[in-house]
């Protein structure tokens, strides 16, 4: 493969990798992902022909880093095979199952070392050098991707007799697929190898010795870029809990009985939508929707319209109701509480809108009591309209 080609796709594959490592470490699953990665890629760096140039000098046998990135190799596969049992059983796998699997696969790896010597002493390949350890290599090679393979395979067969949606369905089409080339691929290492063994010269055992998996880093960095996805999707979380923070941070000081403990960040984006929302319902008796013309002007002086200006006005009324509340005065109507038409919004909706005011928060607190004296908020605070729903749907229904 072209260098031009080459290191690029291979430092993709390390820059996805590493930021794998430091975002998404919760769960099994996601830190296997990220172990099937770290090998693949050491994979793919050994066999760069720079890096082999590289350690050239500091090795006596530079024909050692072929049994390494089987090594590798086998170890990802020992990590495809926990992938697996991490989806499959969940919190019930137990804790030392996967360190079982690579403590197993390992010892197996580092006989590759010992399979190759001879046929390294001699300056040849495994494949040149033939005889049992030829065999016992690639059996040994082969074994854990096997497994992993198969397992996987299976798993796919199972979501396509599910009757899964079309989008799943596709995707479980198209990883069946790949797990049935990868299988051909790593049956056909043993099978030409015993050829290879007794010095059958065949059209398998050419074509393996001719190949040199010229694919591979591109099948890798394929796998790469799509492991980026829930990184992406994470990221794009968090930074929607860092919006809607100084929001929740308001009302939650104004009626902090609403704040439950919350563990992981997935609990604490859920526990915020919902505190936000319990927040604005305590807060309902205390907002007045009385026309606030100084509060119209003032947006119209700052050419505030659409969605935006909705959001502003809901937001200001939100921090007066706050402020109410804060200085001790009176609920509005104390004795008649507005019912909530919960509609037909989805949580996703209602998240947005949330958002749409998180995003407008800042602004609505540097006009909220800008242009308000007393008199008129004592006038605003004895009218009994109410303000439009924040929201029409609890998100946790």
């Amino acid at each position: 493969m072209p260098a031009v080609v080459m290191w690029p796709l291979l430092i993709g594959i390390w820059v996805i990798t590493v930021i794998r490592l430091i975002v998404m470490r919760t769960g099994p699953a996601q830190r296997r992902i990220n172990m099937i990665l770290v090998f693949w890629a050491a994979v793919a760096t050994l066999r760069a022909p720079e890096v082999q140039s590289a350690l050239e000098s500091h090795l006596t046998d530079i024909a050692v880093i072929r049994p390494l990135t089987h090594l590798f190799a086998m170890l990802a596969g020992a990590a495809i095979l926990g992938l697996a049992a991490a989806i499959t059983m969940g919190p019930a796998e137990p804790s030392w199952r996967q360190p079982l699997v690579y403590a197993v696969t390992l010892p197996m790896g580092l006989s590759l070392l010992f399979l190759s010597g001879e046929s390294r002493a001699s300056g040849l390949t495994i494949e040149e050098a033939g005889g049992w350890q030829c065999a016992a290599y690639f059996v040994v090679y082969a074994i854990p991707m096997v497994i992993a393979v198969t397992v996987v395979l299976g798993l796919c067969v199972e979501v396509l007799r599910s009757a899964p949606a079309r989008r799943e369905g596709v995707a479980m089409v198209i990883l069946c697929m790949m797990c049935v080339l990868s299988l051909l691929d790593n049956i056909s290492r043993p099978v030409a190898a015993f050829f290879s063994a007794a010095h059958v010269d065949n059209a398998l055992t050419r074509w393996r010795a001719e190949s040199n998996d010229v694919l591979f880093l591109p099948e890798v960095a394929l796998v790469a870029v799509v492991s980026a996805i829930p990184v992406v999707t994470m990221l794009l979380r968090r930074r929607e809990l860092r919006q809607l923070a100084p929001m929740w941070s308001t009302l939650t000081e104004t009626v902090p009985q609403v704040v439950l403990p919350a563990s992981g960040f997935e609990e604490r984006l859920h526990r915020t939508v919902v505190e936000i929302w319990d927040a604005t319902m305590m807060l309902e008796p205390y907002e007045s929707a009385a026309e606030d013309t100084s509060l119209e002007r003032e947006l119209d002086r700052r050419g505030i319209v659409g969605d935006k200006r909705i959001a502003v006005r809901r937001s200001v009324q939100l921090l007066r109701a706050c402020e109410r509340k804060r200085t001790g005065r009176h609920p509005l109507d104390a004795a008649h509480g507005r019912s909530v038409d919960l509609g037909n919004e989805d949580p996703a909706s209602e998240k947005r809108v949330l958002l749409g005011l998180a995003r407008s928060w800042k602004l609505a607190a540097t006009i909220a009591f800008q242009d308000q004296t007393d008199t008129e908020f004592d006038a605003r605070e004895r009218s009994e309209v109410r303000a439009t729903p924040l929201v029409t749907h609890d998100p946790r229904n």
